[in-house]
């Protein structure tokens, strides 16, 4: 393969039928080039490819810092996601491009993604294949997420600052909800807006130029927003029955977060991040090779990053105490059809993990103590 191939700038032409060389998220970009949307300007390296050293020094002229991003075959397709599980390095300087593509390209061989092949594709043996992206790094000012629930429908959730606390589930975002009407609940008073226009509404009519009800990642830079991620939705997002009352339902859902129940209550209060039904024992764990962890428990914990994927696999049910409905370890919960709720504050999760068994409702977004 020539250097010229090595490193090739990413056009709105690409489709799936590129899959193969380039990956799911560069399909993803391309497909949203083509609705018009701005990304960032994009080179990509194919599966395969090994971009000479003058080659990845040549980008120092166009960005000091960048975000280095896995595109795996099996990424962001029309039924499997496998959101979060593969790695992504930021703000990466360019002369650590060829260490940083090397790790990314590593991640595809990881235990979480054999852990999530076994639950989803019955451990299919066909090899996940990694491209890698290459994008200019700027700070956003506000990053989020869109998660389409059919069209002209979905839900809006964000954080100030990096995306990937977002993602992650660090933080437990603002959020709003959205139909053809306009903005229909929120947990802020105003709606979310950049350069003059409902961020809601935009991704709405983002979604209709899609064709498919979409999941969204997108940041703020400056007054601009610029998107980041596309892939169609794999699993249906459950409504929130306690966010249907608007703004109202959002402030007591946030208050009950932060205190973990009502008073002289034995039912938590979260945010319905994936439905389903459980019963198990709470078990409570802040490290993912905790010898402690049992198969079929409830895994109780602050957050999750994709390491812990294997647990959540073998788990009865998630309960986290950050994270919103659109973070990775939700969406993943969804996909292996693990009852979830997250966002029910530090207080609750210490209460809910004292070893006794708990009922979680992921579509109520409910944890009972038994």
């Amino acid at each position: 393969m020539s250097d010229d191939d090595a490193l090739l700038r990413l056009t709105r032409d690409l489709g799936d039928r590129d899959r193969g060389a380039l990956g799911g998220k560069a399909v993803g970009l391309a497909a949203l080039l083509r609705a018009g949307a701005a990304i960032p300007d994009t080179w990509v390296v194919p599966v395969g490819a090994d971009p000479s050293a003058a080659a990845l020094a040549g980008l120092a002229a166009v960005a000091p810092r960048w975000a280095v991003r896995s595109s795996a075959t099996v990424e962001d397709g029309t039924g499997l996601s496998y959101a979060g599980l593969f790695r992504s390095e930021l703000d990466v300087p360019a002369d650590g491009l060829a260490e940083a593509i090397a790790a990314v390209r590593a991640s595809a061989r990881s235990g979480r993604v054999a852990a999530y092949r076994e639950r989803t594709a019955g451990g299919s043996p066909a090899a996940v294949e990694m491209a890698v992206l290459l994008q200019p790094f700027r700070p956003p000012v506000r990053s989020g997420l869109w998660l389409g629930r059919g069209p002209g429908r979905g839900r809006l959730e964000w954080t100030e600052g990096n995306g990937e606390t977002l993602v992650s589930g660090a933080v437990t975002p603002a959020w709003e909800e959205w139909t053809t009407e306009g903005r229909t609940a929120g947990s802020e008073r105003d709606a979310w807006e950049s350069g003059g226009q409902p961020v809601g509404s935009t991704c709405a009519n983002l979604q209709q130029a899609l064709g498919v009800p979409a999941d969204l990642e997108f940041a703020q830079l400056d007054e601009t927003l610029v998107w980041l991620q596309f892939r169609p939705m794999t699993a249906a997002l459950g409504e929130a029955p306690d966010e249907r009352d608007g703004r109202r339902a959002g402030r007591r859902a946030d208050r009950r977060a932060d205190s973990g129940a009502d008073e002289g209550e034995q039912v938590v209060h979260g945010i319905a991040a994936s439905g389903g039904l459980a019963t198990a024992r709470g078990l409570r764990l802040r490290d993912v090779d905790d010898p402690r962890w049992e198969p079929g428990a409830v895994l109780l914990t602050d957050r999750t990053d994709p390491d812990w994927v294997p647990l959540m696999a073998e788990a009865a049910a998630l309960v986290t105490a950050t994270g919103g409905m659109l973070c990775h370890a939700a969406i993943v919960a969804r996909e292996l059809g693990v009852p979830c709720v997250t966002g029910v504050g530090e207080a609750a999760l210490a209460r809910l993990g004292s070893g006794r068994p708990l009922a979680v409702d992921g579509s109520a977004g409910t944890v009972a103590v038994l």
